[in-house]
């Protein structure tokens, strides 16, 4: 801390302070700038400024532009010393005046309340500072345990944390200060729909984020044209009236406007919509952290306004997609249905889609970031491609679902012999011993077959075929997102794909088909394509 010396003088600067209804009772502004100037002046302190906040109460959340400045200035190192006539002129609230306090020791800056006459220039002054610094971060540490614990218990009860999303509004009605309330909501000024607690569905923008799912899930807009589509909707309603979509807006900073592609992608990522709140913890100042992974997911007590099994599929779709989008300049961007798949068989490293005028192709990309000296060369992306499906195509040819078709129904005749059995034995026609035996019979066949899951092998067999049949037909997307519920990694080497890691799903069809290939060294399960590797 500053010391006043025979060679430096210190800084000061004084604050004064009057509440409303102070200010009408007649407490005078005058009198706190004498009490402070001639303190300054007995401490041979050079008194540059006093910031004044006239007609403010001093309590926890007020807004006071000159303490603020204050506070701002601070940090600049403006000044050494902050002098006020009393303790209560400067905070009302014990927190608040241990942070404040804790914040300009931060800033090497000391306080003096003239009438309490506490002075944190002098040797104790500065220890008693230093005390109130360590009790402000106790009183911090345990209100921002006391908020953890609020907000999780409100996100456990399905309640909103946060300000009202788009799409929401608190249903008061009779008394609506939404910015898409009067003037467009059809809604308003009528009777209240809820309690102001839980969230209620707005009218209009509720329709709108309908919309945006259902384009998207569609798998033909990006969200660039999602957003174009919604500055040009028009949300009709039953009376032939309709209103045009557009963003809510922060009330007092921003009016409602039209949207963009960044609000899009963060209206399409929001499980709010399907009725979830996702708790992600809060952040050191007790606020809520919207950006970080969920720690934890509840069911919501608000409507939702799509289902579960859409959003889901949005977020396949928005994963699938990654980078990739639908054109950059308007001209169509090429996609590479490999990414994130393959890899080279020399160094590892991903192997990564460019292009020029009239190719496609897959380069090393410990190569393009110069990380290593592999030998891998660019690859043509049709080559790979295509010997890549063929693969797959014949693994899914040479497999046979005669033997699962054979136990399912097995399982079902069994099933049916089980249930005639019950009724025999219910009407007294065999006894308990013949009924436990054939009951017995039916487990072991179920035991039996069960390792194999018949019923999901055939339709994840039946569905792939299906969409390989289709391959020239399928969207790039579509393409994408088959590859990658069958295979988990791909390894190339030179211009031949050699190896591969199945997914779960696919390896039990795949390994069967393998068993006259070598094993590799991309995990359990891994399947040599080619010798050569």
């Amino acid at each position: 801390m500053h010391e006043s010396t025979g060679t430096e003088m210190l800084r000061a600067v004084g604050y004064r302070r009057v509440s409303m209804r102070e200010q009408v009772d007649g407490f005078s502004l005058d009198a706190q700038e004498n009490s402070i100037t001639k303190y300054a002046r007995e401490q041979g302190w050079k008194l540059i400024t006093i910031y004044q906040d006239a007609g403010i109460s001093a309590k926890k959340g007020s807004h006071r532009p000159a303490f603020e400045n204050l506070l701002a200035d601070a940090k600049l190192k403006k000044f050494d010393v902050v002098v006020v006539d009393k303790v209560d002129r400067f905070y009302r609230h014990l927190g608040g005046l241990l942070t404040t306090l804790d914040q300009l020791n931060g800033c090497d800056v000391s306080f003096v309340s003239v009438q309490e006459r506490i002075d944190f220039t002098s040797p104790w002054g500065k220890l008693m500072l230093s005390v109130l610094g360590t009790l402000a971060e106790i009183y911090l540490d345990n209100l921002r345990q006391e908020v953890r614990k609020g907000k999780k218990q409100r996100a456990r009860q399905g309640l909103w944390l946060g300000g009202t999303p788009f799409g929401y509004c608190n249903g008061l009605c009779s008394k609506c200060t939404d910015p898409n309330g009067q003037g467009y909501c059809p809604d308003f000024g009528q009777p209240d729909k809820g309690d102001g607690k839980v969230l209620i569905p707005h009218p209009v923008e509720s329709k709108v984020v309908f919309q945006a799912f259902e384009w998207y899930t569609s798998e033909g807009y990006s969200f660039r044209s999602i957003a174009d589509n919604l500055n040009k909707l028009e949300i009709q309603f039953p009376n032939n009236q309709s209103v045009p979509a557009r963003q809510k807006g922060l009330p007092g900073r921003s009016k409602p406007h039209s949207f963009n592609r960044d609000v899009v992608r963060d209206l399409l990522g929001r499980m709010a919509y399907a009725g979830k709140l996702t708790y992600q913890g809060v952040d050191k100042d007790g606020k809520h952290q919207k950006r970080k992974k969920p720690l934890e997911i509840f069911d919501a007590t608000h409507q939702a306004i799509i289902n579960m099994e859409m959003f889901e599929k949005a977020k396949e779709i928005r994963e699938t997609r990654y980078k990739n989008c639908f054109s950059r300049h308007g001209r169509p961007v090429r996609v590479y249905i490999l990414t994130g798949i393959l890899r080279c068989g020399y160094c590892g490293g991903s192997m990564r889609g460019v292009s020029n005028a009239t190719k496609r192709y897959y380069v090393d990309g410990n190569q393009r970031d110069k990380s290593c000296h592999c030998t891998q060369k660019t690859i043509y992306a049709e080559e790979i491609e295509k010997q890549f499906t063929d693969w797959i195509g014949s693994i899914f040819e040479s497999t046979s679902l005669e033997e699962d078709i054979q136990n399912e129904t097995v399982v079902k005749i069994q099933e049916g012999r089980l249930n005639r059995s019950k009724d025999l034995f219910l009407l007294g026609e065999i006894d308990y011993h013949s009924f436990t035996a054939e009951r017995k019979r039916s487990d072991d066949i179920n035991e039996a077959l069960r390792a194999t899951e018949t019923h999901s092998r055939i339709q994840f067999i039946q569905e792939s075929k299906s969409q390989l049949f289709e391959w020239d037909h399928l969207s790039q997307l579509k393409r994408k997102r088959l590859l990658q519920s069958l295979v988990a990694t791909a390894y190339v080497r030179e211009s031949a794909f050699v190896a591969c890691q199945p997914t779960f799903a696919f390896q039990p069809i795949v390994v069967p088909q393998s068993q006259g290939l070598r094993a590799c060294n991309s995990g359990e399960g891994g399947i040599r394509t080619r010798d050569r590797f």
